[in-house]
């Protein structure tokens, strides 16, 4: 009788086990589970993306980016790939040379022979000695510098098919630097996954981290007014976000982590004009002194709407464009001319409408202005409060502008512009250059 009981007992637990899966199975199938598309990041170390560091034949120059000169050569960055070298010793020849490829840059200087330019979140130092031979000094690398979006490569991994329900991975900056993303489709309960929601739009942009010697005789670059690097001296200028991030130039060339300013606006822009320095930001103009370029004086600042904003300047004035856009937090697009005579008391003076400004130089009583897709434009400032459009040249598209009159080179989509300056307001173009690999 006993083992009739135990024989019925054990017959009730397999038959309510048996019940108990068969149920569990039936709920699970029968649960509502959607396709969730999760972008996760992939990661490169700085020994990896230093492997990757390469010089190729000549590419073709498709998107406009940062430009600088530096004696007889054009240097022309390819956003987040590298920088195109362009031989101009015979402005009405000029020769691609080579691609420099550097994965993530957007910004350079060069301080004789010495070419600075960001890897992601890295300085990144190469020897120029040889131009057509760039080799990267690895000793010189300073990591955790700069702020950058990862998520900015998102498109990149964007298939054709669209996803009702998308997440993203968290970051981890201990595996090295999110270069790119890939898609893994997960099945997951409807309601488990509503409760963990979470969009891009929720992920909060937040920067990673990042001797005095004369300077006399010193060779560098010159840049159009849309560049994060300028060379003061014995010192790189650089723009990370909301801080000026400067470094001490070492007798061999190196850069030494020298100091942090915070501007307290996201700055985008660096110009000098003998002792002042002017920082263009998304929410105005800022002015220092850097007689003592080792210990920049913040001297004062003019507010704007927010905008995406270039600046240069001459003894009396300032000359800002303010550009409307998807990043420009703004539709707003003009010149604006500020009295700098006393920094004190810095003010708007006048006002040009202008269609979608973006680079700009000045040359005694007249701007010239990079207008976008309306092309290159002339203003006449011969009186500063009453600016006048005089002069259009019809390009397509018009980015950013080096002035060394009375020559100029502007750089668009595609294509590079040399121009004769010497009879302003008239522009005579002089060269036209697609940059193609052929």
């Amino acid at each position: 009788m006993i083992l009739r009981r135990s024989m019925v007992f054990g017959l009730v637990a397999l038959l309510l086990q048996s019940c108990i899966l068969h149920t569990e199975t039936i709920m699970y199938e029968e649960e509502d589970l959607v396709d969730v598309a999760y972008y996760v990041p992939t990661y490169e170390t700085t020994s990896q993306l230093s492997a990757r560091v390469s010089v190729t034949p000549a590419k073709d120059y498709s998107v406009a980016g940062k430009i600088i000169t530096y004696q007889n050569y054009i240097f022309v960055n390819r956003p987040n790939e590298g920088i195109h070298v362009v031989d101009n010793s015979d402005p009405a020849n000029p020769i691609n040379l080579h691609f420099i490829t550097i994965p993530g840059s957007l910004d350079m200087a060069i301080i004789d022979n010495h070419l600075y330019t960001d890897m992601y979140s890295e300085l990144v130092v190469f020897d120029i000695s040889d131009v057509t031979q760039p080799r990267l000094i690895e000793e010189f690398t300073a990591s955790d510098v700069f702020y950058y979006n990862p998520y900015t490569f998102i498109d990149e991994a964007v298939t054709t098919q669209s996803y009702d329900f998308v997440q993203y991975e968290t970051i981890d900056a201990s595996r090295g630097i999110v270069t790119g993303w890939e898609i893994d489709i997960r099945r997951e309960p409807s309601e488990e996954w509503m409760r963990n929601y979470a969009t891009l739009e929720m992920a909060v942009d937040t920067p990673t981290a990042a001797s005095d010697a004369s300077a006399e005789g010193m060779q560098t670059s010159t840049a159009g007014s849309m560049t994060r690097f300028l060379p003061v001296d014995r010192y790189l200028y650089t723009i990370n976000f909301n801080e000026l991030v400067l470094f001490s130039i070492g007798e061999n060339y190196a850069p030494n982590r020298f100091a942090r300013l915070d501007t307290g606006t996201q700055a985008e822009t660096l110009f000098q004009l003998n002792d002042l320095l002017f920082v263009g930001s998304t929410t105005g103009m800022l002015m220092y002194d850097v007689s003592a370029p080792g210990n920049p004086d913040y001297l004062n600042s003019i507010n704007h709407f927010r905008s995406c904003d270039p600046v240069v300047a001459d003894a009396e004035y300032a000359y800002v464009t303010l550009r409307g856009g998807t990043n420009c937090f703004t539709e707003s697009n003009e010149l604006q001319i500020i009295d700098i005579r006393n920094p004190e008391e810095l003010r708007v003076v006048a006002r040009q409408a202008m269609y979608n400004p973006h680079g700009l130089a000045i040359h005694e009583d007249h701007l010239i202005i990079c207008d976008g897709s309306a092309g290159l434009k002339v203003v006449d400032v011969s009186q500063r409060t009453a600016p006048r459009v005089v002069t259009i040249e019809p390009i397509p598209f018009a980015y950013d502008i080096i002035l060394n009159y009375p020559t100029a080179v502007v750089v668009g989509e595609s294509r590079l512009y040399q121009y004769d300056l010497s009879a302003l307001p008239v522009v005579t173009k002089t060269a036209e250059i697609a940059l193609s690999a052929d």
